[in-house]
Protein backbone atom coordinates (compact mmCIF):
# COMPACT_ATOMS: atom_id res chain seq x y z
CA UNK A 1 0.00 0.00 0.00
CA UNK A 2 1.55 3.26 -1.07
CA UNK A 3 1.56 6.33 1.11
CA UNK A 4 0.26 8.39 -1.79
CA UNK A 5 -2.84 6.19 -2.00
CA UNK A 6 -3.45 6.53 1.75
CA UNK A 7 -2.97 10.28 1.51
CA UNK A 8 -5.50 10.43 -1.34
CA UNK A 9 -8.30 9.04 0.85
CA UNK A 10 -10.53 11.87 1.97
CA UNK A 11 -11.12 12.41 5.67
CA UNK A 12 -14.75 11.29 5.27
CA UNK A 13 -13.74 8.07 3.55
CA UNK A 14 -11.17 7.37 6.24
CA UNK A 15 -13.83 8.11 8.86
CA UNK A 16 -16.16 5.62 7.17
CA UNK A 17 -13.51 2.90 7.06
CA UNK A 18 -12.73 3.54 10.71
CA UNK A 19 -16.44 3.30 11.58
CA UNK A 20 -16.64 -0.07 9.78
CA UNK A 21 -13.77 -1.30 11.94
CA UNK A 22 -15.25 0.13 15.14
CA UNK A 23 -18.53 -1.65 14.43
CA UNK A 24 -16.66 -4.89 13.78
CA UNK A 25 -14.76 -4.50 17.06
CA UNK A 26 -17.96 -3.95 19.05
CA UNK A 27 -20.34 -6.38 17.31
CA UNK A 28 -18.00 -9.02 15.89
CA UNK A 29 -19.40 -8.56 12.38
CA UNK A 30 -19.57 -5.99 9.62
CA UNK A 31 -22.54 -3.56 9.53
CA UNK A 32 -25.37 -2.87 7.14
CA UNK A 33 -25.50 0.65 5.73
CA UNK A 34 -28.32 1.53 8.13
CA UNK A 35 -26.35 0.26 11.13
CA UNK A 36 -23.30 2.19 10.03
CA UNK A 37 -25.35 5.38 9.68
CA UNK A 38 -26.64 4.89 13.24
CA UNK A 39 -23.15 4.29 14.56
CA UNK A 40 -21.77 7.35 12.81
CA UNK A 41 -24.75 9.52 13.70
CA UNK A 42 -25.21 10.74 10.14
CA UNK A 43 -27.88 10.50 7.46
CA UNK A 44 -28.11 7.07 5.77
CA UNK A 45 -27.88 8.76 2.37
CA UNK A 46 -24.53 10.28 3.37
CA UNK A 47 -23.25 6.87 4.47
CA UNK A 48 -24.48 5.31 1.23
CA UNK A 49 -22.66 7.99 -0.78
CA UNK A 50 -19.42 7.33 1.12
CA UNK A 51 -19.75 3.56 0.80
CA UNK A 52 -20.37 3.88 -2.94
CA UNK A 53 -17.19 5.96 -3.25
CA UNK A 54 -15.23 3.36 -1.26
CA UNK A 55 -16.73 0.65 -3.45
CA UNK A 56 -15.64 2.47 -6.63
CA UNK A 57 -12.12 2.62 -5.17
CA UNK A 58 -12.26 -1.14 -4.61
CA UNK A 59 -12.09 -0.93 -0.81
CA UNK A 60 -15.51 -2.26 0.22
CA UNK A 61 -18.13 -4.55 -1.25
CA UNK A 62 -21.72 -5.26 -0.32
CA UNK A 63 -22.74 -8.85 0.28
CA UNK A 64 -26.18 -9.74 1.57
CA UNK A 65 -26.81 -6.16 2.65
CA UNK A 66 -23.63 -6.06 4.74
CA UNK A 67 -20.58 -4.00 3.80
CA UNK A 68 -17.27 -5.82 4.01
CA UNK A 69 -13.69 -4.96 3.17
CA UNK A 70 -12.14 -6.21 -0.05
CA UNK A 71 -8.53 -7.40 -0.21
CA UNK A 72 -7.49 -3.86 -1.13
CA UNK A 73 -9.64 -2.54 1.73
CA UNK A 74 -8.00 -4.94 4.17
CA UNK A 75 -4.55 -3.80 3.06
CA UNK A 76 -5.64 -0.18 3.40
CA UNK A 77 -7.02 -0.50 6.94
CA UNK A 78 -3.98 -2.51 7.97
CA UNK A 79 -1.72 0.29 6.72
CA UNK A 80 -3.86 2.95 8.42
CA UNK A 81 -4.02 0.83 11.58
CA UNK A 82 -0.26 0.66 11.85
CA UNK A 83 0.19 4.38 11.23
CA UNK A 84 -2.66 6.88 11.53
CA UNK A 85 -4.88 4.75 13.79
CA UNK A 86 -2.17 2.96 15.76
CA UNK A 87 -3.44 4.23 19.14
CA UNK A 88 -7.14 3.53 18.51
CA UNK A 89 -8.12 0.50 20.60
CA UNK A 90 -11.25 -0.33 18.58
CA UNK A 91 -9.32 -0.31 15.32
CA UNK A 92 -6.61 -2.52 16.80
CA UNK A 93 -9.24 -4.96 18.14
CA UNK A 94 -10.90 -5.12 14.70
CA UNK A 95 -7.55 -5.73 13.02
CA UNK A 96 -6.89 -8.61 15.41
CA UNK A 97 -10.34 -10.05 14.55
CA UNK A 98 -9.37 -9.82 10.88
CA UNK A 99 -6.13 -11.69 11.54
CA UNK A 100 -3.80 -8.72 11.61
CA UNK A 101 -2.82 -8.97 15.26
CA UNK A 102 -0.45 -6.40 16.64
CA UNK A 103 -0.65 -4.06 13.66
CA UNK A 104 0.52 -1.11 15.75
CA UNK A 105 3.18 -3.11 17.58
CA UNK A 106 4.73 -4.22 14.26
CA UNK A 107 5.76 -0.62 13.54
CA UNK A 108 7.13 0.25 16.97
Amino acid sequence: MTLSFLASLTAKRQETLKALLAFLAREGRFPTGQELAGTMGINPDSVWYRLRALSREGLVSRKGGVYTLTEKGLATVQALGSSVWRDDEEVQKALRLLGYGGAAEDKR
